[in-house]
Parts: C-alpha cells; structure tokens; sequence
C-alpha cells in the first residue's frame, strides 16, 4: 500500500511517503531495539528536515531577490521535502513519547497528504486546537513573509533615498567598468530597458533646477604660446538651469580610443558610491589645473551617459599646443585626483524636445553625441536616431567599435559615417567631408527634424550652409563649434597694444585695489563699449579665472558691488546668482562706473 502511495505522490508533484511510515504501522510490534532504532532514524530525519528547510529558505530568499522564478521554484520544492522529513521526524518521536497508536499518526499523514478530510477533533492542550508542529511552520512562514516585507521596505526606502539625491532625467545600473590603462577593449553595451523607477522615461522633461543643458569641447581656454579651442554653445532654447557643484573626482581608469584620444572615467573623490552631481547628455564639466604654476581652467564635454549614477567620462583629444590637454593626455595616471565644476551646457538632448533627432558631428565633437546616443539607446527611445561623423581617417574614428555595437542594439540608430582622407587604408564607405548628398540620403525629410551639429570650425561652417539652403528652420538647429581663445596676457598684465582709445566707462577692481577704463569700439561709438570685464582684468593682471568665454561655464562669475552691466549670454547664472549681483566677466560690459570683487 505505501508504496502505491508513494507513486501516487510522485504523481501529484509532492514528496514521496519516508520509510519511517510503513514502519509506524507496525510499530506496537516492534522489539525494544527496534524501537530504538525507529526513534534513532527519527531524530536523524527531524535533523535533515531542519537543515533542508534552512537551506532552502536561504536560497529561496536570493532568489527572490535575483527575481529567478524558476530557482524560487525549486526551493519551494526542497522546502516541502524538509517539511515532510521533519513531520516525518516530529510524528515518530511523538508516537514512542506519547503513545498514541503509530498506526493512527501514519493515517492521519496519509489523509493529509491525500487532501482527505480530517474528522479529527482538536487535541487538548494545544493552542488554537492546532499540533505543535503545525503551529511552527505557520509561524516559520509568518516569519518569512515577515522578512520579504521588511525587504521590500527597504528597498523602497533606498529608492526615496536615491530620488532625493539624483534628479529626474537620470539613473539606471552603470556600465562595466573598462580596465585602468591599455586600449579600448569591446565595450558592453546595455540593453534597453523599460524605465526603472530611480529614472524617468525619456518622453518627460528633466525638472531639476540643478541641471544645465549643453556643452563646451575637448580644450578651451589660453595656451601659453598661442592659441588653443574652445566649444561655443550657440544653443539657445533649451531650458537654462545651471549645477554649482564644484569639488574633486579621483580617475578610476584611462582608455585608449585613437592615437590622440583618452577617455578618462572619473569616480567620487570620497568613499561615496554615487557622483556628487547628475547631468543632462550633451553637458560638459569645467576642469582646473595648476600647470608652471598657473592655474588653468578648461571645459570637456562628457561622454558617458546620464544613466551612469558610479562614473563620468570625458573623452579628451591631445592638442599639439593644449598645456591643460597635453597634462591631462600625457600625466594623469589611475588614482589622481582632479577639481572639476558643473555640470552645465545646453547643447543638451533627452528625448522630450522632439520625436527624432540628427546628430552631425567631426573629430573629438563626437563626444557629446555619444552621450545623447548612449542614453537614448538604454531608455529605449522610439525616435528615429541619425547619426552622422566625419574625421580623417579610419583610425581617427572615436568610439568606432561602440558606434557599431548601439547600432545592432538599436535599430532606430541609422549611422553613416565619412572619412575624408582614406588614402591607404581599406576603408569601404563614404568619402570626403559631409555633404548635401550624404545628409539627404541619410535623413530623409531633413528640414523637418531637429538637428545638432559639433565639430571644427570648418566643418561646422559648411554644414550649417549645407542646412540652410535645405531650408531648415534657424530654431531646429543647437549646434557647439570649436573656436579660438584669446591668449593669456603675458607675466605683468600686459597684452599686444591696444587698437583703440581707454575712455569707456570706468572699472573697479576692489580686491585688487585698481581702476581702469574699458576700451571702446571706435565703429560703433559710446554705447556699448567693445571691451568685457574679463578683457579689461587680462589686461591689468587681475587673473580672474574663465574657462568657455561664451557664458555658459560660469567659471569666470565675479560679483557686481555697484553699477550696471549688459550681458548678451547669462546662461551660466541661476536666480541665487542674480539676487546677489554675481555677473560674466566674459559677457559683462559696463554701461556706467562698475566696482567688482576681483
């Protein structure tokens, strides 16, 4: 009979009868020693059961955790098993201790497993007319249930914590990290996801009142010795929100891209596991070295995505004449710490501006568009993402093994790429520079959709044409070009000579006690002066820091005691900026006396 039993259980997908069963039917016969032994195998069962049961919570618990049905499946099976070895167990001993027929507990068992009905009337003394055993499990399970929900809770106050610290345009689980050092290894790309909750979709507006939206390139700022680039945002309807976040990040690993191109991945200076500071894609970050014991400030679009709450990457070209480039490139090894401020910008991207997007891009401009590629591509963006690149050769192409990874991950990331010095190389694609026929066959109504251009001066140039007499629309088009820097004055204040007469509006220097009279444009008149607050500061040594020139880096804020400025850009200035009278020195050009802190 037990053994019919036994395949019957097997059929029903529950633990087979233990052997201790047939042996509590004929226990009134047993001898003493077999009594012994009976009791002996129970205590041995009651043990195995418990350890089952422990194992099997333990596991059910990670799994539950993973989200791997199938092992949480599993678990529960081995749990049942320690259940049944342990009642198994439990009813033996309770049948040697109190006496009871062994006949009538083997009965029961079966009746139970069975699913039969238990005419049984409750058994004195015991709680609630529940056995012992009974009422263990159900507090063992009460007590598992118990844990999931504190789990749970905490799970769900971790997330709070995250939504008070990160804004709404960012998160998502990192990326690998790429090793310290060496060239780039094959990048691993992640899936697209549905929306978690620490981030939401691309289809809503980043809200956070700390969160810029473009971004300067690889180098800006003077170079002793000439002239080196800086990104200039001509961006000028996205929202202007700026970050004040200044402080240290601490290089966690350098990645070879091209001969002339690292990308740096920077991680919290402190034990933190998060970055201090969320961004929108396209921004970029003011850097600040001290270099021959001058203190130099820079702005580096970054390239990583806004998903990436553990890192930043800046992706940075070595200029031949780049001081702060070249220290960065050639000195910065894994482990040092850097000032860095931001992020701000507003060459920015998240979906929510328009339903598809044209990113045109040249040499180190890519770095931007990558940013916005990359997290489109991990919300699951809908839109239509076309990306086109131009650089001199095929091993001057930034992110290629990256670039042709998003595009088999995403299908609506249509990628065409031009090289316009193949010479002697193998390259099979389109040749030369960007031009009206690549453009239209690569978009298709081109006029019609938002466009963002980065890149040299020349290839921004003729690209812009391109657009123009394809009649897009000036307000479809955000663009970041690369543009000279005025050089640094010399030791002493002194520049090439002035062009025109000092009798513009005089400016005071309060900290560094001296005055001076902007200088005038002689085509325009009085009204507005030619020369900035910055200008005039270069001029008398009075080293106020700047990075952009063009207002969006806000490296070069003074604060305005007395007078009255114009500023053409102040997109790098918040509402707490203006309350206090903080100005642009590269922007600020006064309209009567003025008296800054500098």
């Amino acid at each position: 009979m037990m053994d019919q039993m036994g395949e019957m259980m097997k059929g029903m997908g529950k633990p087979p009868p233990k052997e201790l069963y047939p042996s509590l039917m004929a226990l009134p016969e047993l001898s003493p020693e077999q009594r012994k032994q009976v009791e002996q195998q129970a205590g041995e069962r009651m043990r195995a059961g418990a350890l089952l049961m422990g194992q099997a919570l333990d596991a059910l618990n990670a799994g539950t955790q993973s989200g791997d049905y199938a092992a949480m499946h599993d678990e529960m099976t081995r749990l049942r098993e320690g259940i049944a070895q342990l009642e198994s167990g439990v009813a033996a001993r309770r049948a040697l201790a109190e006496g009871r027929p062994p006949r009538d507990v083997a009965l029961t068992w079966f009746k139970r497993e069975m699913n039969l009905s238990l005419a049984a009337a409750p058994v004195a003394n015991q709680p609630f007319g529940v056995a012992p055993f009974h009422f263990f499990t159900m507090v063992l399970l009460i007590a598992f249930a118990l844990a999931m929900l504190a789990m749970y809770f905490f799970k769900m106050r971790r997330a709070a914590a995250l939504f008070g610290r990160l804004d709404p345009g960012s998160g998502s689980p990192p990326e690998g990290t790429p090793p310290p050092g060496g060239t780039r290894p094959p990048r691993r790309t992640p899936a697209p996801s549905a929306p978690s909750p620490s981030l939401p979709p691309p289809t809503a507006a980043p809200v956070s009142p700390a969160t810029p939206a473009a971004g300067p390139p690889p180098e800006s700022g003077p170079v002793p010795g000439g002239s080196s680039a800086v990104l200039i945002s001509e961006a000028t309807t996205a929202s202007s929100v700026t970050a004040n976040w200044r402080g240290q990040l601490r290089v966690g690993s350098i990645v070879t891209e091209t001969p002339s191109v690292k990308t740096f991945r920077f991680l919290p200076s402190s034990n933190g596991r998060f970055l201090p500071f969320t961004f929108v894609p396209g921004q970029f970050l003011n850097v600040a070295f001290w270099i021959g014991g001058a203190k130099m400030n820079r702005s580096y679009s970054i390239s990583s995505s806004p998903t990436q709450h553990e890192h930043v990457d800046l992706t940075i070209r070595r200029e031949p004449r780049g001081a702060v480039s070249r220290h960065i490139v050639d000195l910065l090894k894994v482990g040092d710490q850097i000032n860095a401020g931001g992020p701000v910008g507003k060459f920015t991207f998240t979906g929510t501006e328009a339903d598809s997007i044209v990113l045109v891009s040249g040499g180190v401009g890519i770095t931007p568009m990558m940013s916005i590629t990359r997290y489109l591509t991990e919300r699951s963006w809908p839109g239509d993402i076309f990306f086109i690149y131009t650089t001199r050769t095929p091993a001057d192409f930034i992110f290629a093994d990256e670039v042709a990874a998003l595009q088999r991950l995403n299908s609506k990331l249509h990628v065409a790429i031009t090289i316009s010095r193949p010479e002697g190389t193998d390259w099979k694609g389109p040749r030369g520079r960007i031009t009206r026929e690549l453009l239209t066959q690569t978009v298709p109504l081109l006029a019609s959709r938002r466009i963002h251009v980065c890149g040299p001066p020349s290839m921004m140039d003729s690209v812009k044409a391109i657009l123009a007499e394809l009649g897009v629309p000036p307000e479809q088009l955000k663009t970041e070009s690369f543009g000279a820097v005025k050089p640094t004055p010399a030791a002493g204040g002194t520049t090439a000579k002035p062009t025109a007469a000092a009798t513009g509006p005089l400016v005071t220097f309060s900290k560094n006690n001296k005055s001076a009279r902007t200088r005038l444009d002689l085509q325009q008149g009085d009204s507005p002066p030619k020369q900035t607050i910055l200008e005039l500061s270069e001029e008398l040594g009075i080293g106020i820091e700047f990075s952009c020139r063009v207002g969006t880096c806000g490296v070069c804020k003074v604060k305005k005691t007395s007078g009255e400025v114009e500023m053409a850009v102040q997109d790098a200035l918040d509402d707490d900026d203006k309350a206090n009278n903080m100005i642009l020195a590269c922007q600020a050009k006064p309209v009567g006396e003025v008296v800054v802190e500098a």
